[in-house]
């Protein structure tokens, strides 16, 4: 069964990448709702109000949630991929669920 990550916004590079590498992408109001089971929550700090160039923002990781979504949801692995490239942020997010779940 593949694995769920949850992202503020399913659409973008990243979430294109997930999905090629065969994790089941939702948004985090999907993975807020009752009984719906997350095996990671990816976030970052990355606010588009900041001073960015919209270049550089575009080559990052695609998404931004609130810090109160993050402190109750109940996801066993999360990932800070703040200014990380999509492929960057697979890895750490591979690398993590490794250490979480040993075959």
């Amino acid at each position: 069964m593949p694995k769920v990550v949850a992202l503020q916004a399913h659409m973008g590079a990243l979430a294109e990448l997930l999905r090629r590498k065969g994790y089941t992408v939702i948004d985090l109001y999907e993975a807020c709702r009752p009984g719906v089971k997350v095996d990671a929550l990816l976030y970052t700090g990355y606010h588009p109000d900041m001073a960015t160039s919209f270049s550089s923002v575009t080559e990052t990781a695609d998404i931004t949630i609130g810090a109160g979504a993050l402190e109750n949801h109940p996801a066993p692995v999360r990932v800070n991929i703040t200014g990380l490239r999509p492929e960057t942020a697979l890895a750490a997010l591979e690398e993590r669920l490794r250490r979480f779940s040993p075959q």
